[in-house]
């Protein structure tokens, strides 16, 4: 069983790494064809999904 721990919760604002914009965490969740990783989808970029190494908490 896949212990569950991510660093962002669902409606949480976070930045992107690459480009610095600040966007909302619409949901997570685990992607199995990428070894386990934790996956979040965007409020703002629903089309795109993003792992968690890409995104930063707000301080």
């Amino acid at each position: 069983m896949i212990e569950s721990k991510h660093l962002f919760e669902d409606g949480e604002k976070v930045r992107i790494k690459e480009t610095g914009e600040v966007v909302t965490v619409d949901y997570w969740w685990y992607a199995s064809n990428l070894g386990w990783t934790v996956q979040y989808s965007i409020v703002e970029h629903p089309s795109t999904w993003f792992a968690e190494r890409e995104l930063e908490k707000i301080s």
